[in-house]
């Protein structure tokens, strides 16, 4: 807080809020985007490309993640 008593945070919320709220509509973005592919046509490449790169992708987050947290 400042001496006139306002926050410097982003829109007012607590800290790291406005990134969950941005990590969060990607996320969800990403999930309707590949669900709207398979509902269309499960069988199409470019379903298959989509789904298994968003696949990847996370495999990748969850690793770099994870191997970032083991060292000290």
């Amino acid at each position: 807080m400042t001496l006139d008593g306002q926050s410097q945070e982003p829109l007012g919320l607590p800290r790291g809020s406005v990134r969950s709220l941005m990590s969060l509509g990607v996320v969800l973005a990403a999930g309707a985007i590949a669900g709207f592919l398979l509902v269309e046509d499960s069988s199409a490449d470019l379903t298959k490309m989509v789904v298994g790169g968003w696949i990847a992708a996370l495999g990748n987050v969850i690793g770099f993640y994870f191997g970032a947290r083991t060292g000290g």
